[in-house]
């Protein structure tokens, strides 16, 4: 019996099946469609989302040719308003990225074959059963072949109409927008003007007009509202849409070469639970929402960073099924929340037309927003800020730190660091399928360094799931043995992570803190919290 079936090809998908191949899990992943999609349906790749391929080296090539968002500028019945940047956050990608969803796709199936998988195209999940031991399914292959397999692991990255959920039966409560759009992937002559680094929104009394931050290629992903009794059928004619930018842009605006043009509503909607037994759920086929904001494609690359280490550790029996409990306990709640932030965005903007002028006027103030709240809506836009601390994975301690990163929190990266006699960062370590345990030795007077040595070499019956380093700020030579060593010379991650006196920080493989203390031979209490994990200590 093969160990995981990944149902569906596109990111959230390509995404779960590197993960877990990454780590020798023997994965199989399919997609109904014959190749990947041409047609942009997402532009936006987040800070948090790129940090992740940093982490697994392909940030380079998803990020060729990418386009920097730095704010938006908004346009009232063709008239200039102004422009609201965005903050500069702490991160290797103070910004998002423009990027097209296929070239995405395409990067991380690259990625998906390098591991020794490929993505079996043509096939379709039709029958679904599942025992306590595993999951019985039936595939149809291209000429109406069928196949039955069986799994340990289902999970569905099948996108809003995934085939996983319908067959488990689960419920996908949630609303449909009354309000039509129109969107296209296009070329625009005449928009010299335009700066291709920033968004740009046209308020008009007949609707509102995105132009998203430009795609290499010079091309633009192009959304307008319709009116709510606009015909729907069938796939709109370019003139549709060029009247529409001619109205509430400019008329010197010329649309051509569209890749695609297309009608749709918007929905929110969210599945009960992520789980049933040995099927899970991930990206759109667990939830949906607005494409304001660009957070579908991320928040789904998401939910697959986040299984993936997880399922992994059970399938290798290092950890309890109840682990992957963690998945939906920490991952739902972002997905509430990116529903209700988005349909809060856009039913804001689509009330527009019915606002009185005074309204408008305060509608279109409240769009510039002062540099505090503009730093703390963009790490919040970029996915940094993100909060697992109620998540039964994170342990917090008594002890008092002046700063750094708190148990639930994301671990932020530092930088001026040697590591293996190299110079490095703390997101540039190779990508860990492990728990990584820094002891600092603090960086005031001299480290207990015997004290130690011998918690991190105690560490090492917790070897399954952990890697320990050493952080220290001066060259040690052979005073930490073989241990791993970090030389912070700068104390760029002593500051970062407020350990002025010795520490521990325990980071998880998904890069975010599970817990810290002043007490450095801690560690068990963590792995002694909950029933998760099958050690040997």
């Amino acid at each position: 019996m093969d160990t995981v079936l990944v149902v569906g090809g596109r990111t959230t998908g390509l995404m779960m099946a590197s993960e877990l191949a990454r780590r020798g899990i023997p994965t199989r992943c399919i997609d109904k469609s014959p190749g990947i999609d041409p047609h942009v349906r997402a532009n936006l790749l987040h800070s948090r989302t790129l940090e992740i391929f940093q982490g697994l080296g392909i940030d380079e090539q998803i990020t060729t040719g990418s386009v920097p968002e730095r704010g938006y500028i908004f346009y009232r019945n063709g008239e200039l308003v102004g422009e609201s940047p965005h903050a500069q956050i702490d991160s290797p990608f103070p910004y998002g990225l423009s990027q097209s969803q296929a070239y995405v796709e395409a990067t991380l199936e690259a990625h998906l074959n390098n591991q020794g998988v490929d993505v079996e195209r043509s096939v379709s999940l039709t029958a679904l059963s599942q025992d306590d031991d595993g999951v019985t399914v039936t595939l149809q292959h291209k000429g109406n072949q069928e196949e039955t397999g069986r799994y340990q692991w289902v999970i569905a990255c099948d996108g809003a109409h995934s085939a996983v959920r319908h067959l488990i039966g689960a419920a996908f409560d949630g609303k449909t927008d009354d309000i039509p759009y129109i969107l296209g992937d296009a070329l625009i002559a005449g928009d010299d003007d335009l700066e291709p680094d920033r968004g740009h929104v046209f308020f008009h009394d007949s609707g509102e007009l995105y132009l998203f931050t430009r795609l290499p290629g010079n091309r633009h992903f192009i959304v307008g509202t319709l009116d709510t009794d606009a015909s729907m059928d069938g796939a709109p004619p370019l003139e549709e849409l060029q009247a529409i930018v001619t109205e509430r842009a400019r008329p010197s605006l010329h649309l051509s070469d569209p890749h695609w043009l297309a009608y749709f509503r918007i929905s929110y909607r969210l599945v009960p639970h992520y789980r049933r037994g040995r099927v899970l759920l991930a990206g759109d086929a667990a939830h949906v929402h607005s494409l304001l904001a660009g957070l579908g494609m991320n928040t789904g690359i998401q939910d697959a960073h986040n299984l993936a280490w997880k399922l992994a550790l059970v399938a290798q029996r290092k950890a309890s099924a109840e682990l992957l409990d963690s998945y939906e306990a920490e991952r739902r709640i972002v997905a509430n929340e990116v529903i209700e932030m988005t349909q809060q965005i856009t039913d804001a903007m689509e009330t527009y037309g019915g606002l009185s002028q005074a309204e408008r006027d305060t509608f279109i103030s409240n769009l510039f927003m002062p540099e505090p709240e503009r730093l703390d809506a963009a790490r919040h836009l970029q996915q940094v800020d993100l909060d697992y601390s109620a998540s039964p994975l994170t342990l917090s301690s008594d002890d008092t730190f002046s700063g750094g990163p708190r148990p639930g929190a994301r671990a932020p990266d530092a930088g001026d660091l040697v590591f293996a006699g190299k110079p490095t960062t703390l997101f540039k370590l190779p990508a860990d399928d492990q728990y990584r345990l820094f002891f600092f030795c603090g960086d005031r007077g001299d480290p207990p360094v015997a004290e130690i040595k011998k918690a991190a070499e105690s560490s090492r019956r917790f070897d399954s799931v952990l890697m320990p380093y050493i952080v220290t700020k001066e060259t040690v030579g052979d005073s930490f043995g073989e241990l791993a060593v970090i030389v912070d010379g700068q104390g760029s991650m002593h500051r970062k992570y407020a350990a002025s006196t010795p520490c521990i920080y325990l980071i998880r493989p998904d890069g975010y803190v599970a817990y810290r203390s002043t007490e450095i031979s801690s560690v068990d209490t963590y792995f002694k919290h909950g029933d998760h994990w099958q050690l040997d200590d």
